[in-house]
């Protein structure tokens, strides 16, 4: 069994999926900025839900953003941490891109989707894809906006089905050999939260308060 999970939204959601990526099990709450509080508890209760041990997992699969900076880290560092400990292989998808698949799965017949997610209070990421077979190839890598929602643009957080979308890219990825390394596996960070700046390859703050 493999695990699947994604916290860069806020509405988490974990899942345990079959290596053909077939979801067995699935949960997502609204977690009102609470990952860290939640996941674990959330992730107990799932695999007692499908009588699944830990030490019988597989393999993982995490979301990778872009999203919100402190969900993502936990979500990640939770990910990474259970790879780790089992000695099984971690796969790193972009969440938007998963949003897109499970957009496109729902045969709303777009050939172009604009997946759009919250970033901090006022801001939002944009991340455009085409849909080509089924299959949501990026147009342009995601951007940093603070206009209002366009028409064209979905709500990734109003998408059905991510958990279903995270596993069949996922476990595709796993069946061809990807794999991702623990220690350099980040998220997709579009922007760091305001205040925030990176210096080389470490972060630091920053007086810039915009």
């Amino acid at each position: 069994m493999i695990l699947v999970l994604d916290t860069a939204t806020r509405m988490p959601v974990v899942a345990i999926a079959r290596p053909d990526g077939a979801v067995i099990a699935e949960r997502r709450w609204q977690s009102h900025h609470h990952h860290g509080e939640e996941l674990l508890q959330r992730l107990d209760e799932l695999l007692a839900e499908a009588g699944v041990d830990k030490r019988g997992l597989s393999g993982v699969i995490v979301g990778t953003g872009p999203g919100s900076f402190t969900g993502l880290r936990i979500g990640l560092a939770t990910a990474k941490t259970i790879a780790y400990a089992l000695g099984i292989p971690v796969v790193g998808i972009s969440s938007t891109r998963a949003i897109a698949l499970a957009s496109a799965a729902t045969g709303r017949g777009r050939s172009e989707i604009a997946v759009t997610l919250p970033a901090g209070a006022a801001d939002r990421y944009v991340h455009r894809f085409r849909v080509v077979d089924g299959v949501p190839v990026e147009l342009e890598p995601p951007q940093l906006v603070a206009s209002a929602l366009g028409q064209d643009e979905l709500d990734g957080e109003d998408i059905d089905g991510l958990a279903a979308a995270l596993a069949a890219l996922g476990t595709s990825a796993l069946a061809a050999g990807q794999r991702d390394d623990p220690h350099s596996l980040v998220p997709a960070y579009v922007a760091l939260p305001r205040g925030i700046a990176r210096a080389a390859a470490e972060m630091k703050w920053s007086p810039d308060l915009r």
